[in-house]
């Protein structure tokens, strides 16, 4: 079964660290089918956290590394991950451990995912996933999250001049967390900071319903893996970088992940 709301396809992921010894909270995955296959994608920033211990997420077993074969865009080494203007990563599941994951939560289908020629086809954009202040370790040892959802309006071109960011790659969204509205009630709200949602999805409103609470409707257009709060802008990667990187992943067959 497929997500219907798309919120049931994000997934939080948590880090292990043996020094020093604990878990939290990094990130954000979407949970998404393409060709039939079961994926993660996410940003690089969060995988390149695999150099310091397991990437972990929720299971019918409780928290687990993610298993499978794992692909990024690397970088030469001169070049900062910060530097790094796609930032995107995913994981090919192995089969069984996406039909755990299945317990829990529900694969986005390929036909909820939109390829844009350039963000200017879009309009209002909402970026959901798991802010790390929301993470909680409860007395019996067990972990939680919360989900969040932040909605606002696709950057003119001036913004993407400024930053010297291509719209066929990129998607920069205005949002400002001191003049969050509540969708609901219209009313002045304030929200958690965007760290841990790195990862998560960008979904874009069809036209016409771009205030809509009905979240069956918008498409999953891309990644985030920037918040600027001083400038009171989102940054993400549109999904074709991701899909390319696929491709190339598939050639390789995944690592021999089935």
């Amino acid at each position: 079964m497929f997500a219907v709301d798309p919120r049931d396809a994000l997934i939080p992921i948590f880090l292990e660290t043996e020094i020093p010894r604990r878990i939290s909270q990094i990130g954000t995955a979407v949970f998404a089918e393409l060709h039939g296959e079961p994926f993660l994608y996410t940003v690089a920033h969060v995988t390149d956290e695999l150099k310091q211990g397991n990437l972990l997420v929720p299971t019918v077993h409780g928290l687990q590394p993610i298993e499978g074969y794992v692909g990024y865009i690397d970088l030469p080494p001169e070049v900062r991950r910060i530097e790094d203007d796609v930032d995107i990563a995913y994981y090919r599941l192995s089969s069984l451990f996406a039909r755990e994951l299945c317990r829990h939560f529900r694969p986005l289908e390929q036909k909820r995912c939109q390829l844009i020629a350039e963000a200017g086809e879009l309009a209002i954009c909402s970026v959901a996933g798991y802010p790390s202040s929301k993470a909680r370790r409860t007395q019996d040892g067990k972990y939680s999250s919360e989900i969040f959802a932040f909605r606002g309006v696709v950057a003119t071109q001036e913004t993407y001049e400024t930053f010297a960011l291509p719209r066929d790659m990129n998607i920069i969204i205005r949002f400002s967390r001191k003049r969050a509205i509540n969708s609901e009630t219209f009313t002045a709200a304030s929200t958690p900071s965007l760290k841990g949602v790195s990862g998560g999805g960008i979904f874009a409103w069809p036209q016409g319903s771009e205030l809509s609470d009905d979240w069956s409707l918008p498409k999953l257009v891309g990644l985030i893996h920037t918040f600027k709060e001083k400038e009171g802008l989102i940054i993400g990667t549109s999904l074709l970088p991701i899909l390319t990187a696929i491709q190339l992943g598939g050639m390789k067959g995944y690592g021999g992940v089935c």
